[in-house]
């Protein structure tokens, strides 16, 4: 235990750090240099440093996205740009990690056409190979256990105040932050699937055959390929095979029971999803069967009724309308919610 203990407190020790503020963004870039070595940047909104608000650490999910996205006319938040952070901004700082050995701030002109940051425009997979090497769970959770230590010694930071709220992949990260930190004020778990990431890929071929999609019997034959996939996954013989979006290290880290994490967590849980994202809908859903087994009542469930992954809304024909996003609904009710833990309510 003792050497548990002397781990993350090192994690926490900086060498150096350098802060910018960013043209026509309400923003501050920071630039950290862990005891280990590793470059670190994040981003906090509102530029200023001189008022003390407690802090919203917002872990965003997948690929290589910049923290900024230069366009010709203007400066682009991303991730935190699906909701208002700004107004968020007058009560608490928000703070954003970037993603590893991936630029914080890069013109649109060296991204894919998803936005991520790769090596060569013609090719969508050209991803930094450093990238691609610390694209795994833990290196998150040290990465921005980095960014928790350095913040806790700030005096804009309420240190008594840190919440952590994640989107997608990053809820898998909010939740291992919130077991290291007991004393986090609250952890927005969002767009998670406490049954791993891989799991999506089964039921995804067992619901295409209840819908008719593909027989019974073809849906059986693929599932069990995908067993011979996760085989070949956990030997490491698929290294950089982007066939399932990352390479197989990156699925086996982030594919991992959630519910015994869910329930041990000391700080409460804000469980957020949206209903048409089964992904995480059919295993979120149950998980209040799961806390009140074990006695846990310091929780909240956000279901969003009728929309996807991002809170979006669907159109008449079944698309997605992202025009239609209810992220300010979700982030409004993770803040309404903490405030009311705080005063007892």
């Amino acid at each position: 235990m003792k050497k548990i203990v002397l781990l993350v407190c090192l994690s926490f020790i900086t060498l150096s750090s350098y802060s910018q503020v960013i043209k026509g963004v309400n923003a501050r870039l920071f630039k950290i240099i862990s005891a280990k070595g590793d470059t670190i940047h994040f981003l906090k909104t509102d530029s200023a440093v001189n008022v003390k608000k407690p802090v919203i650490l917002f872990c965003q999910g997948s690929l290589p996205y910049p923290l900024i996205i230069g366009f010709e006319s203007k400066n682009f938040v991303t991730n935190i740009s699906n909701f208002n952070y700004n107004t968020l901004s007058k009560k608490y700082h928000i703070v954003m990690i970037s993603m590893p050995h991936t630029p914080p701030v890069a013109s649109s002109k060296h991204l894919n056409r998803a936005y991520s940051f790769v090596r060569d425009t013609t090719d969508e997979h050209s991803y930094d190979s450093l990238y691609l090497r610390d694209n795994y769970l833990d290196k998150y959770v040290e990465r921005a256990n980095v960014v928790i230590g350095f913040l806790k010694k700030q005096k804009w930071v309420d240190s008594h105040n840190i919440s952590v709220f994640g989107h997608s992949q990053g809820s898998y990260i909010a939740v291992k932050l919130g077991l290291l930190h007991p004393e986090l004020r609250a952890v927005g778990y969002s767009g998670g699937n406490p049954d791993g990431r891989f799991a999506l890929h089964i039921r995804k071929l067992r619901r295409a055959a209840i819908a008719g999609e593909i027989t019974e019997q073809e849906s059986q034959k693929r599932i069990n390929i995908m067993y011979d996939t996760w085989k070949a996954m956990i030997k490491g013989s698929l290294i950089n095979d982007f066939k399932y979006g990352d390479p197989a290290h990156t699925w086996v880290s982030f594919t991992l029971s959630g519910r015994e994490d869910l329930i041990a967590l000391k700080p409460p849980v804000f469980i957020a999803y949206g209903t048409k994202d089964l992904e995480s809908a059919e295993s979120s859903e149950l998980m209040p069967i799961y806390f009140e087994k074990a006695g846990k009542t310091n929780y909240k469930m956000n279901p969003v009724v009728g929309c996807g992954h991002n809170f979006e809304e669907y159109k008449a024909d079944g698309s997605p309308d992202y025009d239609k996003m209810h992220w300010d609904d979700v982030m409004n009710n993770f803040v309404s919610w903490m405030e009311q833990l705080k005063k007892g309510i």
